[in-house]
C-alpha cells in the first residue's frame, strides 16, 4: 500500500479525524497569539465546524469585529482591491496573452531580420513581404484616422 492511501484511511476514521482537528485548532490558536504578541499585529480567527452552529472566534467576537472592520476600511487590502479566484485568473491570462502577443511581434521582426540576411530562403521572403504590407496598411489606417480626427476638431474650433 502506498503511503498516500494509508494517509486517507487514516483520516477516514472519525475519532483521528477528530483528534487531528483538534491538534491543528489548538496550534493555529497559539500562531495567532504569536503573531498577535510577538509581531505586534492585529489579527483574528473565526472557524466554521461542520457541526458547530455559532463559530469559534478569537480572541473575541468584538475583538474580531473591529479587525474584520479595520481591514475592510484600509486603503491598501479594501474590499475593492480584494479578488476572488475568477476575477484573478482572467486578469492573469489577458496579461499573459499581452505578453504572447508582444514575443509573436519580435518573432516576426526577428523573422523579418534572418530573411534579410538570408537570400536563399525564398518562402520566408514571401512572409516577409506579406508582414511589411500588413505594417503598411495598419500605419495607413493610423494616418487616416489621425487626419480625419485633425478635421474634426478644426471644425469644432469654428463652432466655439
Amino acid at each position: 500500500m502506498t503511503r498516500s492511501i494509508v494517509k486517507y484511511q487514516f483520516m477516514a476514521n472519525e475519532r483521528a479525524r477528530n483528534t487531528t482537528l483538534q491538534k491543528r485548532k489548538a496550534s493555529l490558536f497559539k500562531k495567532m497569539i504569536e503573531l498577535k504578541c510577538l509581531c505586534d499585529v492585529d489579527s483574528c480567527l473565526v472557524m466554521y465546524e461542520k457541526d458547530e452552529v455559532p463559530p469559534e472566534v478569537w480572541p473575541s467576537p468584538s475583538e474580531a469585529q473591529r479587525v474584520m472592520q479595520k481591514f475592510q476600511n484600509s486603503k491598501i487590502l479594501g474590499a475593492s482591491a480584494m479578488l476572488d479566484q475568477k476575477v484573478f485568473l482572467q486578469k492573469s491570462i489577458m496579461k499573459m496573452k499581452k505578453n504572447l502577443d508582444k514575443e509573436k511581434e519580435k518573432n516576426v521582426k526577428c523573422s523579418m531580420l534572418i530573411c534579410l540576411f538570408d537570400e536563399n530562403d525564398r518562402a520566408d521572403l514571401e512572409g516577409l513581404k506579406g508582414s511589411i504590407e500588413s505594417e503598411i496598411r495598419l500605419v495607413d489606417l493610423m494616418i487616416k484616422d489621425a487626419y480625419e480626427k485633425g478635421k474634426r476638431e478644426d471644425s469644432l474650433k469654428t463652432f466655439f
